[in-house]
């Protein structure tokens, strides 16, 4: 399980989970609101509560000459609002009356005054209504039995609880819950995100695979200017930001090719839909831009892609390599040169089932040895390694592997799993693609790079 640690939290990927399950949220909201009114209207029981306020006096100085004293009107206030609910005085007033109470009687005193509220409550609001008017009509027996000296005046009478009183205090409840269930799945949901095991941040690949990021690119969107879905770098549609990620790559090639023995890259990953075409395309393309001679190879032979993204690349099965492969046609029928990038393309344009047996063919190393010795760089655009065996065993003709991971996409043990089967020591970095980002931190990445 994912340690819990900040750097492995990503606000963007929460945030796109949150927006992801919209639904299940609103679900949990309705469901909260729903279930908290099944259960106020069907089985919480209902209460109705009949209230009056009562004037402690005393008869000292007056028939009704008030309390002058401060503390001992609290005192006494205090006292007859506890005598008021007390079993004692509603056996007395059962005794003289005949009838027995069924409601809840409490009061309390407002402090500093005299003033003491008593209540009822009943599941009948009749009821409740009924026994507070006969503690009032009877509230002389308290005078006799335990306050002598003491007058009672009536200052709020004894009202009839609406039948609706429960309404309000239902809805607020019901809201209550509405709000805690969308918290309660806003919170699962964020926890899920986190410790969902996939690459969300640059540090997820040096701290979870313990591999380098060789680059970063960051997520593209279509546009006015750009409605395709395939960016490309040759294109000048794309951002500033997309552009310079790959001119940063190329950079690194040339360097690393001055200094050691890097002739050609196999580009793949470990699952479809991660971008790895549109890596190997720009990257080729970029390193065109900076004046290298650059054959780009499409060895997906299952599900090629790389002539959709190029204009002047034929989507003709005429150019297709596995008919040079298979000595169909020679070498210089197969390649198309792109005139708005520089690179040279080497694809095909339909399905092979039998992609294995050409690239264990002799003709189809011959091949590579033969761009290896014409070209500045040789871009190898394979199959996804999670799927199919075939990027594994051609990573053995390749000087070297990009492996290109889509933010958030694949679980760390597959991807660990490809670095194994491929080799570490083989694999020169991670390309960490589809990186997205708020629009204000694009701003100041963008920003910062100018």
């Amino acid at each position: 399980m994912r340690e819990l640690r900040l750097i492995y939290f990503n606000l963007y990927t929460t945030v796109n989970d949150l927006k992801r399950n919209i639904i299940f949220i609103l679900l949990a909201i309705w469901v909260g609101f729903s279930g908290s009114r099944v259960y106020c209207t069907y089985f919480e029981p209902k209460a109705y509560t009949s209230s009056m306020v009562i004037a402690i006096n005393t008869t000292s100085g007056g028939a009704t000459a008030t309390l002058q004293n401060t503390a001992r009107s609290i005192a006494l206030a205090d006292n007859v609002s506890e005598v008021m609910s007390s079993p004692t005085l509603l056996d007395i007033i059962t005794e003289k009356t005949g009838k027995s109470f069924s409601s809840s009687v409490y009061s309390e005193y407002y402090k500093d005054t005299n003033f003491i509220r008593v209540s009822c409550t009943s599941k009948d609001p009749k009821k409740s209504y009924e026994e507070l008017l006969r503690i009032w009509e009877n509230q002389n027996e308290l005078t006799e039995e335990c306050f002598p000296g003491l007058t009672f005046d009536l200052v709020k009478s004894p009202n009839i609880s609406p039948l609706n009183a429960h309404r309000f205090t239902d809805l607020i409840l019901e809201i209550e819950y509405a709000v805690l269930s969308g918290a309660f799945a806003i919170l699962l949901i964020v926890v899920f995100s986190y410790y969902r095991n996939t690459i969300k941040n640059e540090t997820d690949i040096e701290n979870l695979l313990g591999s380098e990021t060789f680059g970063i690119v960051y997520k593209e969107k279509p546009s006015k200017k750009n409605p395709s879905p395939y960016f490309m770098f040759s294109g000048h549609t794309t951002s500033y930001l997309f552009n310079h990620s790959f001119s940063e790559m190329a950079i690194k090639l040339e360097s690393l090719k001055r200094t050691g023995d890097i002739r050609s890259i196999l580009v793949t990953s470990v699952f479809e839909n991660e971008g790895k075409t549109t890596v190997s395309s720009n990257l080729a393309c970029a390193l065109a831009a900076e004046g290298n001679k650059v054959a780009l190879v499409d060895i997906d032979f299952k599900r090629p892609a790389i002539h959709k993204r190029f204009k002047d690349v034929s989507s003709s099965s005429e150019h297709n390599l596995v008919r040079y492969i298979r000595g169909d046609i020679p070498l210089d029928d197969v390649v198309q040169h792109d005139k708005e990038s520089g690179v040279y393309v080497y694809a095909n344009s339909k399905s092979y089932k039998n992609s294995l047996e050409y690239l264990r063919s002799d003709a189809f190393k011959n091949l590579i040895a033969t761009l290896e010795d014409t070209y500045d760089f040789v871009i190898l655009d394979s199959a996804p390694c999670g799927l199919v065996s075939d990027s594994e065993m051609i990573s053995g003709i390749a000087s070297t592997v990009l492996l290109v991971i889509a933010q958030d996409y694949t679980e760390v043990a597959a991807i660990s799993d490809t670095i194994d089967n491929i080799g570490s020591d083989k694999i020169l970095g991670c390309v960490f693609n589809k990186v997205g980002m708020f629009k204000q931190s694009l701003k100041h990445k963008m920003m910062s790079l100018e």
